[in-house]
Order: structure tokens, then sequence, then C-alpha cells
């Protein structure tokens, strides 16, 4: 179970500040990632039910230009993301699923933005 927080607390802030600015700053995602790299979620930045926070996923393919799934409605909150590595991974149910992400929200498995930055607090894992 999460930790529940208070928005307000000037930590919050400042971790907001600091998940979004990775958002806006990161590298493209075919400059970062090739197929058959291992990858998992950045800390803070899971927003899908699968993989799993810190579970190992495979990058299957990068595309140079994103893409927005067109089936989503303006009430999603996955509407206009750009989507351009497809992930695969197995599911708890034991099921090898493959999905589009957002590239920015990855990282390799040796990047140190898996790992929480206050020492394993585990809020923010949202799990969309």
């Amino acid at each position: 179970m999460l930790n529940q927080v208070d928005p307000s607390d000037p930590a919050i802030t400042k971790m907001t500040i600091s998940l979004a600015l990775d958002l806006l700053n990161e590298e493209q995602s075919h400059e970062r990632f090739k197929p058959k790299d291992r990858v998992s979620w950045k800390w803070g930045m899971k927003n899908k039910s699968v993989p799993l926070a810190r579970q190992t996923a495979v990058a299957l393919q990068v595309r140079q230009e994103p893409f927005n799934d067109s089936t989503l409605a303006p009430s999603s909150t996955y509407y206009e993301e750009p989507l351009d590595v497809l992930v695969g991974v197995y599911t708890h149910e034991g099921i090898f699923r493959e999905l589009w992400v957002d590239g920015r929200r990855l990282c390799l498995l040796t990047d140190h933005s898996i790992n929480s930055p206050n020492g394993g607090t585990q809020w923010g894992q949202g799990e969309g």
C-alpha cells in the first residue's frame, strides 16, 4: 500500500518539478534505446499497469517519430501521450504482453533513474 502524502508539502512540489523537467529534457527514445535493451520505468514515471514498478521489460521496437493512440477519448489520461517504444513483458498471469509506451518514462536497467531519489519511498508509482 502506498503512503499518503500531503500535496502541499514542499518536498512534493520539488519532486513534481524534478519529474516534469526529466520528461521535458529527456533525449529522444531512438537515441537512447535499441531493440533487445532491458528497460524499466524510471522512478515516479510509471503510468501503466505493466510492466510493474522495477520489473524488467524488453524494448522490442523503437520509433523515431512517436504516434498517438487515436482510439482514446480526450477524457483519458493517456490522450495525446506520445508512444514510441514497444516493450514486451510477462504479466503476473504468465502472458507475454506487448505494449507501446512513452519512452521518456523508461530507463535502462543500469540507469540510476530506476531508484527512488528519497531512499526507497515508492509514492508516485501510479498504475494507470
